[in-house]
């Protein structure tokens, strides 16, 4: 495979070496035949020059004459542009060397060219509303790859937020929040709602459902049973005291902590255990008291009042005592470091819980925005004003960007780059000049000799 990869890229180089060869060839074979035809228009007039008193000869010799005179004229303005003609010092009034001599102005020239005539913002708009740059994210995400490296980035971001979290300050930021939103959350509100949407949406049940098996789990355990042991036998102690005919009656009936306790819990987890089925007709008297309790929540002013003060009671206890800051900062580092540990796993069973969540919400997010035409296109107009807003305001970049790039070429540099995206059309001026050149020798020749030699 590495192998075939290999040859594959040499390929794809030797392609565009080829390519780049043919240009330069191509540039080359026009130089050449505009050469060999400079030098034929010199040799014309070398083998004409004996016959010019002749009307067939001095027509040729005219048109040599005059397509040598437009080539050389030609190429020494083209060789003008770049440096020198022949390597003489010309005159500075010859105009040579015109693209060193020049070298600040056309930069200058060529940057608010780009910026106030090709790029300008008005272009811009145009081609961007021509686009649907949110039809152009979604092939992206689809076809090309981009829903992997949207999570691995929206991971990665997340990482890097949460290493810069100041716990300390967030958590000095909840609690000025809790303090300066205290007065105006009602407490009691807020669970009257929970609550009535609880039962409304029917979570009610799983409430007690989950919480009937967790606490039957608890009842079932050890250390659950002695305590009720401890208790039981608490209360055999202060019922029996110092009587002997009670504790006699106890000891005959086999009342003793331990199977009091027994059975106490066996019974407790009997009821948790039924309580969980969703037949269980306590959970009609749970529902009823729960409604009861949003309707006192509401309407009852006491409750209300008392709601409120144990909110602030929980508050002034928590302020102080509650190391948020310290708690905080163990969950950001343990988020950060099972979403750090989990970048680039693709395996679902085996990557961290606050991964699963995120790629989850991504997934939902690139599925709707891929299904949801009115999304794609909310999406595409912020996505434009944004970049209009962004365009206008750094649009003298681009001006400064293109001179700044071109003012990083050397003097060489840049003839060596005007030559190369240019030379092939100035070798043609040169190829028009003496074809040009030529046509004009011939008309002038014409006519001189039929107004001043045809007649003699």
């Amino acid at each position: 495979m590495t192998e075939l990869k290999k040859g594959k890229l040499a390929v794809e180089d030797s392609s565009n070496f080829n390519k780049v060869g043919d240009g330069s060839m191509r540039k080359n074979n026009i130089k050449s035949q505009a050469n060999a035809l400079l030098a034929l228009s010199a040799a014309g007039i070398l083998a004409t020059f004996p016959f010019q008193h002749t009307f067939g000869g001095g027509l040729l010799f005219a048109a040599f004459s005059a397509a040598t005179i437009g080539g050389l004229a030609d190429s020494f303005a083209i060789s003008a542009l770049f440096g020198n003609p022949l390597r003489v010092a010309w005159p500075s009034w010859m105009g040579t060397r015109i693209i060193a001599k020049n070298r600040e102005r056309l930069i200058g020239e060529l940057s608010d060219m780009v910026e106030k005539e090709l790029l300008t913002v008005d272009a811009i708009k145009e081609t961007l509303e021509e686009l649907n740059l949110a039809d152009v994210v979604v092939r992206y995400l689809r076809e090309h790859g981009g829903e992997e490296n949207a999570k691995e980035l929206a991971v990665k971001l997340v990482a890097d937020l949460l290493g810069k979290v100041d716990a300390e300050q967030l958590a000095l930021g909840i609690e000025a929040f809790t303090k300066e939103r205290a007065g105006t959350i009602q407490i009691a509100d807020l669970i009257a709602d929970v609550a009535e949407w609880s039962v409304k949406n029917g979570y009610d049940d799983r409430i007690i459902t989950f919480g009937a098996e967790q606490l039957a789990r608890l009842a079932g355990t050890p250390q659950f049973g002695e305590l009720i042991e401890k208790f039981a036998a608490a209360a055999i102690k202060s019922y029996e005291g110092d009587k002997f005919r009670r504790r006699l009656v106890d000891f005959t009936a086999g009342m003793n902590a331990h199977a009091i306790s027994s059975k106490v819990q066996a019974w407790i987890v009997q009821f948790l255990s039924e309580l969980g089925q969703a037949d269980h007709p306590q959970r009609v008297v749970l529902r009823g008291k729960i409604i009861d309790l949003v309707k006192k929540l509401r309407e009852d002013e006491a409750l209300r009042q008392k709601v409120e003060a144990g909110k602030h009671q929980l508050l002034q206890a928590a302020h102080g005592n509650l190391k948020l800051d310290e708690f905080l900062a163990v969950r950001l580092e343990r988020i950060r470091d099972k979403l750090t540990e989990a970048q680039g796993m693709s395996n679902d069973d085996s990557v961290s819980q606050p991964l699963m969540w995120l790629r989850a919400q991504l997934n939902k997010g690139m599925a709707r925005l891929a299904s949801d035409r009115s999304l794609q296109t909310s999406l595409d107009v912020m996505m434009k004003r944004g970049l209009l807003s962004w365009i206008t305001q750094k649009h003298a970049m681009i001006g400064s960007l293109v001179r700044e790039k071109l003012g990083a070429f050397s003097e060489k540099d840049l003839i060596e780059l005007v030559q190369d995206k240019a030379g092939k059309d100035l070798q043609y001026i040169r190829l028009n000049g003496m074809l040009v050149g030529s046509f004009v020798g011939i008309v002038l020749y014409c006519a001189t000799f039929w107004i001043g030699g045809g007649g003699s």
